[in-house]
């Protein structure tokens, strides 16, 4: 959801009139899954992407003609030797896929859904936006939003808008983004998740490279040291927020969720020790220490009682993947790379050995809502 930050800052500074293109339906393999966008102007500025870079260009040559009366799909299929446009111009892929794009006017319904996803995950809330891309006639590019605290909004009318907003329900419930049938229509249903929130107790100058690196990925970083808050912000200046606390009250001078990533950078022992006590029994999503095994084994040594196998198995130590990384730049790649492993429920290996397809996306409940 990176690119929703783009392009809401981009049409906030925009003139004139502009296309949103989003992902709507994949089938086979594909470079971004469905929910990716990408806003166009007529002057030729973009903002966000909707693949690797063998779509954008025709679609910016289509995107203002096939939208000038209403929205529009474009189907593009790599399964093939190539896809054919309206002029006999075929071009190849990169991709062995089928990808469906929404092209329309970025007006009020498309603006007013990016806006709530965005004011959703700015309040740390996960929401659906629901958007009808086939059916009934002038029901194309129509949408429903939902947030998690119960607030509705949209404009999807009749049997088709109690389906959707049925399925919206069941997809806040289940976190599960997917596209196909949906009442008499197909439905875009897109579940938005607030940014992932990384918490980083220490305050060397190996934490510099994973705030860098944590925050150009859209994450919302947290970092907690006995430091004055003056030095952190000057050390930190692109870290979300700086927590100044001694070891024993840093663990509760910052908001840990259950979805929150913790890693222990501090280089101090005795620090760690009170810091572990304190994490390793809290549902967290990810717990790492930084440093050897043997320095963790010393710390969980020193705790009593000693944590039970359930909360072992839970604790990342070391940390990161084994990337054969030195130095500051090298160990904070190992680590937001685990990181991102974990948050895409991914066991962090290569891909030439990955026997799934690269890309998976989520199929149509097998019932189709009425």
């Amino acid at each position: 959801m990176k690119d929703l930050d783009a392009i809401l800052r981009a049409r906030a500074h925009a003139r004139g009139p502009s296309v949103l293109a989003t992902v709507v339906a994949v089938s086979g393999s594909s470079y971004r899954k469905p929910g990716a966008r990408m806003l166009m102007g007529e002057d030729g500025w973009l903002a966000g992407g909707v693949s690797g870079g063998c779509l954008e260009t025709d679609i910016v040559r289509k995107a203002f003609f096939r939208t000038s009366t209403a929205p529009c799909v474009l189907r593009y299929d790599s399964t093939g030797e190539g896809t054919e446009d309206e002029g006999g111009l075929s071009f190849a892929l990169g991709c062995n896929g089928i990808v469906d794009v929404l092209l329309e006017r970025f007006e009020a319904g498309a603006e007013e859904a990016l806006s709530f996803a965005a004011e959703a995950r700015n309040q740390g809330k996960r929401a659906v936006v629901a958007t009808v891309y086939q059916g009934p006639s002038h029901t194309v590019g129509t949408r429903w939003m939902l947030r998690e605290d119960g607030l509705g909004a949209g404009h999807v009318e009749g049997a088709l808008g109690e389906a959707v907003r049925a399925a919206a329900h069941e997809a806040l419930a289940q976190g599960r983004t997917w596209s196909g049938p949906c009442g008499d229509a197909l439905v875009l249903m897109e579940v938005v998740e607030p940014p992932h929130s990384l918490v980083l107790f220490g305050s060397g100058f190996d934490v510099v490279p994973v705030v860098t690196q944590a925050t150009g990925l859209g994450w919302r970083v947290t970092v907690v040291a006995d430091r004055p808050k003056e030095t952190l912000r000057r050390r930190f200046p692109l870290a979300h927020s700086v927590v100044s606390a001694k070891a024993r009250d840093a663990a509760e001078a910052v908001r840990l969720t259950p979805r929150a990533l913790v890693v222990l950078m501090t280089h101090s022992l005795p620090q760690d020790q009170v810091l572990l006590a304190d994490l390793l029994p809290r549902p967290l999503r990810y717990l790492g220490v930084l440093g050897p095994r043997a320095r963790t084994e010393k710390l969980l040594a020193a705790m009593s009682p000693p944590p039970g196998d359930a909360l072992l198995e839970k604790l990342h130590a070391p940390v990161g993947l084994d990337l054969g990384a030195e130095g500051a730049e090298e160990i904070a790649l190992s680590i937001v790379a685990e990181l991102q492993a974990i948050v895409s429920d991914r066991v962090g290996g290569k891909l030439r050995e990955r026997r799934a397809p690269i890309h998976t996306v989520a199929p149509p409940p097998a019932r189709k809502l009425a």
